[in-house]
């Protein structure tokens, strides 16, 4: 269990939580607390969810948010985002087998529209970790096949609407969707999709209107960056309560800055999966050599940049693979943080398209 805690709160420390500490450093010091109640339903991905599922979700959250002013370059570039940090409780309408879910995880609030004082469209990017309450259990709970772990990582996307009723006060509405799962650390790990309606209201402290600042940003340079990333994980197979297994990878990135947002590219990468040779000796296969579990695959990569901060999402196939466990497609989803110039600190979640495989946490270099 150890290991899933310290996973997570890099996913946290390494993500949008800098990002947080930096927007107090803004001569704009206000701040707004605000909160939010929840209605709606968990998602039914997979047939055997179908049996969990026993009524409407509900919930609240409080969120203790920095607005940026556009002291800094990327807040300009960003439309001015909102810096926060949500704590959520959700009733999962299933007491028994389900539980409560309990989460905290920073996000940004990137603005939609153009700048403007009383209204604003904003898309919520959030990620941080939630506590299950049931997990599954072999003798009290074997009924829950969606979440295998009390601890799991948790990500929200969310579409929202702020107006301001007053200087000090808004209403926030908006609709969204949560996800958690502990990346097959422990299985069983079908994770928990809630889609929800939310609505609340904010109060502001300190500075009650935002004055924004707009400076001349120069164009962006549009180059070639190659990065190498060593990362390593641990993962169950299906079977819950079995052996964890090590994965080791090593990546080879390069990307082409399209614009101070995003940036398009692609590599190669070799993985080396120690589950893969539990998969052999179900086939009757013991002896295994190094290229039996190794492979290789070569990927199509999308990054989002926020300052330091990056959310990479990969495409790939591999092109060298002994073992047809898992498909030949992988994905990748996740957080990077440049912690300098040329250091990458490194973590994501590998997917075999809706199936989370394992996280993956590690570093590297920028060249």
């Amino acid at each position: 269990m150890h290991k899933i805690v310290k996973k997570l709160i890099k996913t946290v420390v390494f993500g949008l939580l800098p990002a947080i500490l930096n927007a107090q450093n803004s001569p704009n010091q206000d701040f707004l607390l605000s909160v939010q109640g929840h209605y709606g339903f968990i998602i039914a991905h997979r047939t055997d969810m179908s049996q969990l599922i026993k009524g409407h979700i509900y919930g609240g959250e409080l969120n203790y948010v920095f607005r940026t002013d556009g002291c800094k370059p990327w807040e300009q570039i960003h439309k001015y985002p909102e810096i926060g940090v949500c704590v959520l409780h959700m009733y999962l309408a299933n007491p028994q087998q389900l539980g409560n879910m309990e989460a905290i995880y920073p996000y940004a609030n990137f603005r939609l529209n153009k700048p403007n004082k009383k209204r604003s469209l904003n898309l919520r990017l959030g990620t941080g970790f939630a506590y299950l309450t049931k997990p599954f259990d072999r003798i009290t709970n074997h009924q829950n096949v969606a979440i295998g772990s009390h601890l799991n990582a948790f990500v929200n996307l969310r579409l929202s609407t702020v107006i301001m009723l007053s200087k000090s006060w808004r209403l926030d509405a908006g609709v969204g969707l949560s996800h958690a799962s502990n990346g097959a650390t422990e299985t069983p790990n079908l994770g928990l999709n809630l889609a929800t309606i939310n609505a609340g209201l904010g109060y502001a402290f300190g500075n009650k209107v935002c004055t924004y600042i707009k400076d001349s940003i120069p164009p962006v340079a549009k180059i070639w960056q190659t990065q190498v990333i060593a990362a390593f994980g641990s993962k169950q197979l299906a079977n819950p309560g079995g052996p964890e297994y090590m994965v080791y990878c090593a990546q080879a990135n390069i990307y082409r800055t399209l614009n101070y947002k995003n940036k398009l590219g692609g590599g190669i990468e070799m993985s080396y999966d120690n589950a893969t040779k539990a998969v052999w000796a179900d086939n009757s296969v013991l002896n295994t050599t190094f290229a039996d579990i190794a492979q290789v695959g070569a990927k199509i990569s999308y990054s989002f940049n926020l300052n330091r901060r990056s959310l990479p999402i990969d495409f790939g196939v591999y092109v060298f693979k002994k073992q047809a466990y898992n498909g030949i497609f992988f994905h990748r989803i996740g957080l990077r943080y440049m912690a300098s110039k040329h250091i990458i600190i490194n973590a994501t979640l590998l997917t075999h398209w809706a199936k989370a495989d394992y996280f993956e946490c590690g570093l590297g270099y920028q060249f």
